[in-house]
């Protein structure tokens, strides 16, 4: 599995993980493989599932002071607030990939699961992130 199908797995256990926030790691885990018929998860999936899982609350809070006046987290779709958990864990705990990489990483995410119009909203909270 390369690194781009690890993350696109990872994003999706996130996505999981959000609908029951007491599940731990492992239980994410499990339920991942399970869930997409998988042999097992490489080990770049469960970096970024235990990170993201592990830092959910400073993760999102970290996404929420970056809206705009008005938005809340709840009001982002939880596909496109799984990207950005995702990406936003690898932009600043990921020594595999580079911050600019990890946008257009979550952009391709987006054009695989996302409303092509959330784009331009993933790319404007996670360059809050990154140095120009």
């Amino acid at each position: 599995m390369n690194q781009h199908e690890s993350r696109r797995v990872a994003m999706q256990a996130v996505y999981l993980a959000n609908q029951d926030i007491k599940m731990l790691p492992a239980d994410v885990e499990a339920k991942t493989v399970i869930a997409l018929d998988l042999k097992e998860l490489s080990a770049y999936s469960k970096t970024l599932i235990e990170g993201v899982v592990t830092k959910r609350d400073e993760l999102k809070g970290e996404l929420a002071s970056h809206l705009k006046k008005n938005w809340r987290i709840n009001r982002i779709n939880q596909i496109t607030l799984a990207i950005l958990e995702v990406a936003l864990y690898e932009i600043k705990y990921s020594d595999e990939i580079e911050p600019k990489a990890a946008v257009n990483e979550a952009l391709n995410l987006c054009d695989e699961f996302a409303d092509p119009k959330t784009k331009p909203f993933i790319n404007g909270v996670l360059a809050n992130f990154v140095e120009k």
